[in-house]
Order: C-alpha cells, then structure tokens, then sequence
C-alpha cells in the first residue's frame, strides 16, 4: 500500500508542473537586450527595494547591463510598482496586548521595451514574524531587522521570476 501511494504522488507531482519551476527557457528577458533600467517612485521602502535588487543583478553576468539609456530594442526598463510594506498585529496576550506582529513587503515588476509592457509579474510577497517583549525599542529593532531581510529576499524572488522564464 505505501508503495502505491508514493506512486500516486510521484506520478500527481509530474502531472502538475510542479517540476517545471525555474525552468523556463532561461529569462523572461528578451533576445538581443544590452541594457536595462531599474525604475520605482521616491519612498524609502522603494528606493530600498531597487537598491536592493540592482546590487543582486549586477552580481548575475547572464543579465544585460543596468544603464540609464532612451528606450530602443536592445533596452528594457523594469518597474518596480505597488510597492507596499505592512506591519500588523497578528498575536494577543490574555489582556490583549499584541505579543506577534508580521511584516509584509509585496510589489510588483512590470517590464517594458521601447516603452510597451512586455511582461508582469504581480504579487512577489515576503513576510516574517516579529515577536513581541516588554520592551518597545526590541520590537523597532527587530523589525528594522527583518526589514533589510525581507528586502534582500524579495530581490531574490524578483530576480527569480526574471530569470526562471515562468
């Protein structure tokens, strides 16, 4: 009988395409780019979020150079958009004082050539717990913590989803 059902699995996880992920034809970046342009608004959390990304493209040679340059076919800009960090309350106390908290970075990537949108991805989301002491200044501590973190991560999901083809 377990011998059936670790077939079963086997054959429901190659069915699905669960296999299939991060292999794409290697980037949603199109041929013949030799340029792109990281682009978002004026807030902290998302000039943060493209600093953060930049540093992780310019370590990956497989991606066309970032340079500020007029839009052409062999440019591409990427947007970082919507983006978006919460911190909320999640956890209570008997007395109903907050003793968890997550935060939340979320945005999305929209990709342009010769100013056309040429492909999206919403919603790349990132979150971690903080939980909560006694003392105040732990909590902003720990989350101007988790913050750096979680930028760090949702670059590398972003940069993912540009290369993974999906």
């Amino acid at each position: 009988m377990r011998r059936i059902f670790t077939l079963f699995f086997a054959l429901l996880l190659s069915s699905c395409g669960y296999h299939l992920v991060g292999q794409g034809d290697g980037s949603v970046i199109p041929s013949g780019v030799q340029s792109a342009w990281l682009e978002t608004g004026s807030t902290a959390q998302e000039q943060a979020l493209r600093l953060e990304l930049a540093a992780l493209w310019q370590e990956n040679e497989h991606l066309p150079v970032l340079d500020d340059v007029k839009p052409s076919q062999t440019h591409i800009t990427v947007r970082l958009e919507q983006v978006r960090e919460t911190f909320s309350p999640i956890g209570f106390d008997a007395a109903g004082l907050a003793v968890q908290y997550r935060l939340s970075i979320s945005a999305t990537l929209r990709m342009y050539q010769d100013n056309s949108l040429i492909w999206q991805a919403r919603g790349i989301l990132v979150s971690a717990d903080v939980f909560a002491g006694d003392d105040p200044s732990v909590i902003e501590s720990e989350r101007a913590r988790l913050t750096k973190q979680l930028q760090t991560s949702w670059a590398r999901a972003a940069l993912a989803r540009l290369q993974s083809g999906f």
